[in-house]
Formats: C-alpha cells, sequence, structure tokens
C-alpha cells in the first residue's frame, strides 16, 4: 500500500513540476560546431503570463578545444509589447575552461523581468568577432527562470 502511494504522489509531484513556468529554455544549434559571423540565430517564447518575473540566462555550449579564448556577442530581445532591449556581452572561454571543463557558458542577462504583455518574444544573437566563423561553438540559448 506505501507503494502505491509513494508513486502517486511521485506522478503528482512531476505533473505539477512540469505544468509550472519556473524555468523555460530555447536554443539554436550550430551546424558543424561553426558560428559563421553573418548568421545571426533567432529564439522565441511564448509569454502567456505577463507580470511574472524571470531571471534571463544566456546559455553557450562549446567545445573547449576549438572555442576561441574571448568572443563579443550582442543578444537583442524583441518583448511582445514591441520594446526592444540589446546587450553586448564578451564572453572569455578561457577564463571558463581553467575553472571547469564541461564546455559550458552561463551568464545572467537580466534579474526579475516582468513582460508586460503577453504575446511572442524573441531574441537574436550577433556574433560580434572580427573572424568570418566562429570554431567550437555548438548551441546558444536563453533560459528564463521564475524570479522573485
Amino acid at each position: 500500500m506505501k507503494n502505491i502511494l509513494f508513486r502517486y504522489l511521485l506522478v503528482v509531484f512531476i505533473i505539477a513540476g512540469c505544468s509550472s513556468d519556473a524555468i523555460k529554455g530555447s536554443y539554436f544549434t550550430f551546424a558543424d560546431k561553426q558560428w559563421k559571423r553573418f548568421e545571426n540565430p533567432e529564439i522565441e517564447f511564448d509569454i502567456s503570463k505577463p507580470g511574472i518575473f524571470y531571471n534571463m540566462w544566456l546559455e553557450v555550449d562549446y567545445d573547449a578545444s576549438l572555442a576561441p579564448e574571448t568572443l563579443p556577442v550582442t543578444v537583442i530581445m524583441y518583448t511582445p509589447s514591441g520594446e526592444v532591449r540589446s546587450r553586448t556581452l564578451n564572453l572569455k572561454f578561457k577564463d571558463q575552461n581553467e575553472n571547469n571543463r564541461d564546455g559550458k557558458f552561463r551568464v545572467m542577462l537580466r534579474k526579475d523581468f516582468a513582460f508586460s504583455e503577453k504575446g511572442s518574444c524573441s531574441f537574436e544573437f550577433e556574433n560580434r568577432s572580427q573572424d568570418i566563423k566562429t570554431p567550437g561553438m555548438i548551441r546558444i540559448g536563453i533560459v528564463l527562470e521564475k524570479g522573485i
């Protein structure tokens, strides 16, 4: 009897966790582990509940043996209300490699940001490097975590 009750509670908790707006992530995967200079990947989120505060993270998965030491990137966000916000970052892969070897880079873009309207929110990524191709890039994306 305890085993059945435990399984039932486990299923309830999993369903409740999966249906929440706690974490949303969307990614763009690069072909051949290369980010071409004028290739501006875009990803999109559907914002169904305005007024929820999110912490926004930029995530990059990369091959540490091929990635450059640094990479300037501009992230442009287009909100459902028509607002445009951008932020330019200088991703320092060399420093990241010394601290860990998993090939993941994560940096906060915005803390406790709330959308005022529901609709489509898109992000565009610009490679600001002087090189035509940036090797070692596996994927880039945005993670929205429920804040406050």
